[in-house]
């Protein structure tokens, strides 16, 4: 036989342990936030585990609070089947979508409004494992998806930008061909067009400077020429 010291200190290690079973028993998961459109469906995804194994006593309860505040009511009640509330914002709206053995407690919601817009909680128990915290998921419901407008924001952005970019492509392939044809002319001049842009002096033979003729007859070649000749008629 133990001392009564001893079995105080069993009943408080028992105690203990089923304290922590308790705390780390029932874990429940749900998305943070939900986008849903007007008129549309949405999913609200709830999944739990539990560290007892799952039995029909389960019990899950959905719940609803209005964004601007007010009491918490309850929309929908699960025990071996679903209970749907006959009242309330969500009637006739709302199904059950979940598969208590696979640990899924999920429901949708149907013809969305704006006035949906809220929080949701999923309460599930499985007992003896009852405790745990409770998640919540805030619910969006806008007139146009998200996604629609994202995918919008990026369609006029690309009809800004690839016309924008296609236009300073050609200026730069335009400019970069007038470079290269430039170039091209005053590698080929012949030079008679080079000392056309030559300006003689009238007592001497060589150019003074070369600039680009305002008027091309007679050219510098040309005057240069009869120079020539009327020096050679002088010798003679």
């Amino acid at each position: 036989m133990f001392s009564p010291e001893r079995n105080v200190i069993w009943k408080q290690l028992l105690l203990l342990i089923a304290g922590v079973h308790t705390v780390l028993g029932i874990d429940i998961r749900m998305n943070p936030t939900v986008f849903g459109v007007v008129g549309e469906s949405v999913k609200l995804k709830c999944s739990f585990s539990s560290s007892y194994p799952i039995s029909d006593l389960v019990t899950v309860d959905w719940s609803y609070r209005l964004q601007e505040g007010g009491p918490t009511v309850t929309i929908l009640h699960f025990q071996s089947k679903p209970y749907p509330i006959l009242d309330g914002p969500f009637k006739d709206r709302i199904t059950w979508e979940g598969d208590i053995g696979r640990g899924d407690a999920s429901v949708s919601l149907k013809d969305l409004r704006l006035s949906d817009n809220g929080t949701l909680s999923c309460a599930v128990r499985n007992p003896p494992d009852v405790h745990g915290s409770v998640p919540q998921t805030k619910l969006t419901v806008t007139i146009q998806s998200v996604y629609f407008k994202f995918s919008t924001v990026i369609l006029l952005s690309a009809l800004v930008f690839i016309p924008s970019a296609l236009v300073c492509l050609l200026l730069l392939v335009r400019m970069r061909r007038a470079i290269k044809r430039e170039r091209k002319t005053n590698l080929i001049k012949s030079p008679i067009e080079v000392s056309q842009e030559c300006v003689y002096s009238d007592s001497a033979r060589t150019p003074l400077h070369c600039t680009a003729p305002t008027e091309h007859p007679p050219g510098c070649l040309v005057r240069y020429c009869q120079k020539c000749l009327d020096v050679s008629e002088e010798e003679y």
